[in-house]
């Protein structure tokens, strides 16, 4: 009896949706061979298959969120809701800040990393953690004094300052003085040991805009102006608040990105510290379950699919619907052009993410790429985590 060759190789990789025997070989000039499951096996991109290497233990530390920052290599983790910066080769822990437990984000802006916790979004520079975005004060306490002012009802708000930061307006403090009067302002009490500064805006007589007036230490509890000084623009950071934190967190078009349950918040543009609520975030009509930036627009895990919001500033993004199957919880992760290959469309980073037909890509544009869509189905999963390493996707998947 006869038996006709049968080639092995080269392999193209995993095929549990097709019926027929036969469908697991392709011919012509790109002849390939697909196999119905492949266990601790890697395929390379010539078709050969090898054994994986084995794993070893080498951190008895409950390390959640482990990042290596591309900025100069360091590694960053959160432990028992610290978040900790891990020396690789002896895997001890150095405590940076409390950011409570649960995974965390991370990312670098401007030679900073930034991490976005349960307890707020954070900051290291190399030398020492602290919270990112300044608290909004409370409204200073402002009585009529004796002075040189004209009469009139003046409002009174007040800023934190960090160095060149400046933090989201109080509310405005009213005050009613009489000719020859003075305003003695009480500024609030400051628990934020980074402040360096307050800085108080005033209106003219009888209203108008918040103009910004003078600096004032942060140790100096009250403050006399008995003459208007010269006031300059107005209040940049009036109705703001604190760039809030959440599960999902990125860079976009010169702002930060947060998302929690089905909201999308955005900071102001290059003033990634404030947060506009009133008209800065995108409500989608789904729990997010990933959020990855590209240069196109974003694109957002919902429960049973994936969207894409297209556009290049908060006002302008719409909603499109881009696939049917739901993606794994948290197993997007950014491709740079080489590692994507053809779907990166002219050198542009595209998203990854995991679904029940294998990997599907986005591109910069909102284009879907499913390179295994035709050949894998079943995959599931409560949450999973991407990487690229050697060139390689790999995601685990609980």
């Amino acid at each position: 009896m006869n038996v006709k060759p049968f080639p092995l190789y080269p392999l193209a990789g995993i095929d549990n949706t097709s019926a027929r025997d036969d469908a697991l070989q392709v011919g012509g000039a790109e002849r390939r061979v697909y196999v119905r499951e492949a266990v601790n096996v890697t395929i390379s991109h010539t078709g050969r298959a090898s054994m994986r290497p084995g794993l070893r233990k080498v951190s008895g530390l409950a390390l959640d969120s482990l990042w290596q920052s591309p900025l100069h290599g360091d590694v960053f983790a959160v432990q028992a809701g610290q978040w900790v910066k891990v020396d690789t080769s002896s895997w001890d822990s150095a405590p940076l800040a409390e950011i409570g437990p649960g995974p965390a984000q991370h990312l670098v802006l401007n030679n900073l990393v930034l991490v976005a916790g349960t307890a707020g979004i954070f900051q290291f520079d190399g030398q020492a953690a602290q919270r990112f975005a300044l608290d909004t004060p409370p409204a200073p306490m402002v009585t009529a004094g004796a002075g040189s002012l004209a009469a009139g009802a003046y409002g009174v708000a007040v800023a934190w300052l960090r160095g060149a930061m400046e933090s989201p307006l109080s509310p405005m403090t009213q005050c009613k003085v009489g000719p020859g009067g003075a305003l003695d302002v009480i500024l609030p009490l400051c628990m934020d040991a980074t402040v360096t500064g307050a800085r108080l805006y005033l209106t003219r007589p009888d209203g108008g805009e918040l103009l910004r007036g003078e600096d004032y230490s942060i140790g100096l509890a009250q403050v006399s102006i008995a003459l208007l000084p010269s006031l300059g623009a107005g209040a940049q950071f009036r109705h703001m608040e604190p760039m809030p934190t959440g599960p999902h967190f990125g860079y976009w078009r010169g702002r930060l990105v947060s998302a929690r349950a089905n909201v999308l918040r955005f900071s102001e543009a290059l003033a990634y510290h404030v947060h506009d609520p009133r008209h800065g975030f995108v409500q989608m009509p789904q729990r997010i379950t990933f959020l990855q930036p590209v240069d196109g627009g974003l694109w957002v895990g919902q429960v049973d699919h994936v969207a894409f919001l297209a556009g290049a500033a908060p006002a302008d993004l719409q909603l499109v619907r881009k696939t049917s199957k739901a993606p794994v919880p948290g197993s997007a992760v950014a491709l740079d052009a080489e590692t994507a290959g053809e779907a990166s469309g002219g050198g542009s980073a595209v998203v990854a993410w995991l679904a029940s037909n294998g990997y599907v890509m986005g591109t910069a544009d909102g284009s879907v790429v499913e390179p295994q869509g035709k050949r894998l189905t079943g995959i599931a999963g409560a949450k999973g985590t991407s990487i690229v390493f050697a060139n390689r996707l790999t995601t685990a998947v609980i």
